[in-house]
């Protein structure tokens, strides 16, 4: 039966990313979010063959089968991807209120995570609608308590409230040197994560963002001084906290904050 449910979820997970992709692209657009389904290049409607995830990029060969114009492969990659880790989340925790939520905290940073990376902005209504399902899911998820998420989050809006600023006093020139936006996802991630996961999010996001910058450069995408959308790594670095906290916490020696802060604050 693991294997049926298995691939009902990656059903859902292809639903999910292809949410994600719409309402990704009429946020950026300024659209409203409900609505027909029309092709993001001409205004013409979507069949349901063209809007299937994967499937209908796949019947059209990478171009739409009305207007003839190219689909990005980022509408597939994204629904693929989300799929993909709906299943590690239910092969790592099965059906329960735990698995629920994560779902929905996966769906809310890659929502971030694509609105950031081909739009270079975060919303505040996507924000705050994941820092109250994430503070409501403390009260219900063993692995974060509501204290421990409040915690986290101070520590996490905190670290890069200051970062902001310093960021302002050494590059008085240039008009926004690090996102005002990437302090409110600090803080979803630390409703989300709780302490000490948080911590560690913080450590991973920045190694992620330096290996996906020195890609770029080796393969000639970008050049030094273009913009890098920070925010794309650090909602990597949470999704990776939510899939599987395990190896990387034991790796930063995490439980001993644990230990720490169940001293100082008993569940």
């Amino acid at each position: 039966m693991t294997a049926v449910y298995s691939i009902l979820v990656f059903i859902v997970g292809l639903a999910a990313g292809f949410l994600i992709n719409t309402i990704a692209t009429r946020l950026a657009s300024n659209h409203p979010l409900l609505g027909p389904l029309r092709c993001t290049r001409s205004p013409h409607a979507l069949t349901f063959a063209q809007a299937m995830p994967v499937m209908g990029y796949l019947l059209q060969r990478g171009n739409c089968s009305t207007c003839g114009k190219k689909i990005s492969v980022s509408y597939p990659l994204v629904e693929l991807a989300t799929a993909l880790l709906f299943v590690s989340l239910f092969l790592a925790e099965g059906w329960g209120v735990a698995f629920l939520f994560h779902t929905f905290y996966v769906v809310f940073l890659m929502l971030v995570l694509v609105v950031d990376w081909k739009h270079r902005d975060i919303y505040i209504t996507v924000i705050a609608a994941g820092s109250v399902l994430a503070l409501a899911g403390s009260f219900l998820i063993p692995s974060v308590t509501p204290v421990g998420a409040l915690i986290a989050a101070a520590v996490a809006g905190g670290f890069f409230l200051l970062a902001y600023i310093l960021a302002k006093i050494i590059f008085p020139k240039i008009d926004e040197p690090l996102g005002a936006g990437d302090i409110l996802l600090a803080l979803m991630m630390g409703f989300m994560l709780g302490f000490p996961n948080i911590v560690g999010a913080l450590l991973v996001g920045p190694l992620i963002a330096g290996a996906a910058a020195i890609l770029l450069l080796v393969t000639r995408r970008s050049k030094i001084g273009d913009f890098m959308p920070y925010g794309v790594a650090l909602c990597a670095a949470a999704i990776l906290f939510i899939i599987n906290p395990g190896p990387i916490a034991n790796a930063l020696n995490l439980p001993a904050l644990t230990r720490l802060f169940d001293g100082m604050f008993p569940r």
